[in-house]
């Protein structure tokens, strides 16, 4: 069975343990469905510069010639089964990255190593922590809004 925790980021504030969990329930559970991804559900969980890039970058389709091709919450092609929250780091008073492990593979495999990845909360005053980008563990550093910016930019 698929589970999320966010219980071992002990040094993270609540709130981003919260954005954390809640975001992979949201990815375990519409894994279960087919259809196109409706993001729109998870929009308070992210900065918004980077939903709307989200939402631009969903709304391409293969016929666009252009298109999200691998998911973007755990950096694969592949099934997620869970995701841990690590800990925290203050990077700024308003900027923090938050270690997250996602264990993705196909069904019925064996479990690969955990992809380790980074997400960049950005406080606000009004709406508190919310996901501003997402940092791959590939190298160079690959960063989830530049991807997107990229995809949107293209004109293929």
């Amino acid at each position: 069975m698929p589970t999320t925790q966010a219980a071992q980021g002990a040094e993270c504030p609540e709130q981003v343990r919260f954005q954390i969990d809640a975001l992979y329930r949201w990815q375990l559970e519409r894994q279960q469905q087919s259809g196109p991804n409706q993001i729109s559900s998870q929009r308070q969980r992210f900065t918004p510069q980077l939903y709307r890039l989200l939402q631009r970058a969903y709304d391409l389709t293969p016929a666009d010639g252009r298109f999200v091709d691998f998911d973007l919450f755990s950096g694969s092609q592949v099934n997620t089964f869970s995701a841990t929250l690590q800990g925290c780091r203050q990077e700024q008073v308003d900027l923090l990255s938050a270690r997250v492990a996602v264990q993705a593979g196909l069904v019925g495999r064996r479990a690969e190593l955990p992809m380790q990845l980074h997400y960049v909360f950005r406080q606000s005053p009004s709406a508190g922590w919310r996901i501003d980008d997402i940092i791959y563990p590939d190298a160079p550093s690959f960063r989830l809004t530049t991807y997107l910016r990229k995809l949107l930019e293209d004109q293929s």
